[in-house]
């Protein structure tokens, strides 16, 4: 039922039996799509903290405009 795979040299494993393009180039996109998913988010991640931390600062400079005209 199950195959044992098996490779007699490091040449015939980078081979694939003929189908190493396909093999180690099906592999390479994957790396590459997630490698841009991980800098995509990372990108997001970054700006949303900085949106975040804008809003608060906003928020704080509000609150206090706010004191300062209740107290004139």
């Amino acid at each position: 039922m199950f195959a044992t795979l098996y490779w007699a040299s490091f040449s015939d494993f980078i081979h694939m039996g003929g189908y190493g393009l396909y093999v180690w180039g099906s592999f390479l996109a994957c790396v590459l799509g997630l490698g841009m998913e991980w800098l995509l988010i990372r990108q997001q991640r970054k700006q949303v903290i900085q949106h975040l931390r804008r809003m608060a600062l906003a928020e704080e400079m509000e609150d206090e405009g706010y004191e300062h005209s209740s107290l004139l």
